[in-house]
């Protein structure tokens, strides 16, 4: 068993922005596959620049708050509830353009 105390966890920069903030709830080698299990929050106005991941699979959910995602090119905005999927070698990127703070819980599984 493996107990995570979210309030116990160190907020840390994500890789493409270190101003966004994020918690890693669960680590890479944690589960096999697993690349991280995190929360994050969105300020207004924060943003993740465009990138992608060759060898994985990126899942987000949204707890609170809207967040524009685009994949591909194609921008879909996403509010409470929604989940989506990045598949390998998807470029995408996040923001938040929305005057409330925006928060998400998301996932990386390996595909190598």
């Amino acid at each position: 068993m493996k107990l995570v105390r979210s309030q116990e966890v160190a907020e840390v920069g994500v890789s493409h922005d270190a101003s966004v903030k994020k918690k890693v709830l669960l680590e890479k080698g944690t589960v096999p596959q697993l690349m991280n299990f995190s929360s994050a929050v969105f300020a207004p106005g924060q943003a993740v620049e465009t990138h992608n991941h060759p060898t994985m699979y990126e899942v987000f959910y949204i707890l609170k708050g809207r967040a524009e995602f685009v994949v591909n090119q194609e921008k879909v905005v996403l509010g409470v509830g929604d989940c989506i999927t990045i598949e390998p070698g998807e470029w995408h990127s996040q923001s938040n353009p929305y005057g409330e703070h925006v928060e998400w819980v998301y996932f990386g599984i390996a595909t190598d």
